[in-house]
C-alpha cells in the first residue's frame, strides 16, 4: 500500500478534523477518538435515515484521511493522483467505500487495480459524479452519469439507498467541497 503523502495529511486543519471525526463517527464508520460507548450512541444515530444528511467543515479528502475505515481509499486516490482534485473546489459527489468493501474485491484484482493506474484512475472515477448530488429528496430510480463516462443506477428502498448493487451506509456526509456517500462494495465499470 502506498501511504498519504505528509502534505496531503498537513492540509487537515484541527477544525476540519474534529468535524470529521465526528462525522464518521455518525455513519457508522469508526472514528479515530471515539471510543466504544461514544461509537454505539453515534452509529445508531447515523442508522436514522440518509434524510438527514450530516454536515462537516472540510473537503471529501480531509473526510477519508482522517478516518482509518478509508486507508485502503486514501491509498488508491494518491497511486491515482486524485487527491489534488477531490480537495479542489468541485463540488463532487463521491461513492466512498470502506476498506470492508474493498476487502471484498478478490485480492488478484486489488493488487491488479492498485499496480495499473490508468485501470485504477478508471476504477475510481467511477465512484465520482460532478455536483453535488442529493439522491435523498424527490427521489425516484434513476441512472447517474459519472466522471468516468458510464452511469451508475440509484434506487431507494424505504430509507436505504443502492447505488448499483452497493448499500449505502448511514447519512450522507456534506463537506465544502461535495458529498460523500458511504458504501458497502466497491463499484466496477463495464469493460467493453
Amino acid at each position: 500500500m502506498i501511504p498519504p503523502t505528509k502534505k496531503t495529511t498537513a492540509n487537515i486543519t484541527k477544525r476540519a478534523l474534529a468535524a470529521v471525526m465526528a462525522a464518521t463517527a455518525f455513519v457508522g464508520v469508526p472514528s479515530m477518538a471515539a471510543d466504544s460507548a461514544s461509537n454505539a450512541t453515534a452509529s445508531n444515530a447515523g442508522a436514522a435515515t440518509i434524510d438527514n444528511p450530516l454536515r462537516v467543515h472540510g473537503t471529501i479528502v480531509d473526510v477519508a484521511v482522517s478516518n482509518p475505515a478509508f486507508s485502503t481509499l486514501v491509498t488508491a486516490l494518491t497511486a491515482a493522483n486524485l487527491v489534488t482534485t477531490l480537495q479542489g473546489p468541485g463540488p463532487f459527489t463521491v461513492f466512498a467505500p470502506t476498506n470492508d468493501a474493498f476487502a471484498k474485491v478478490p485480492p488478484a484484482v486489488l493488487n491488479l487495480l492498485l499496480s495499473d493506474t490508468k485501470a485504477l484512475t478508471n476504477v475510481l472515477l467511477y465512484h465520482v459524479i460532478g455536483g453535488r448530488r442529493d439522491l435523498s429528496k424527490a427521489f425516484q430510480t434513476r441512472d447517474i452519469k459519472t466522471v468516468q463516462g458510464q452511469e451508475v443506477y440509484a434506487e431507494r428502498e424505504g430509507n436505504i439507498l443502492f447505488v448499483n448493487n452497493s448499500k449505502v451506509i448511514g447519512r450522507p456526509i456534506v463537506t465544502d467541497n461535495g458529498v460523500i456517500y458511504v458504501i458497502d462494495s466497491v463499484l466496477l465499470p463495464q469493460y467493453r
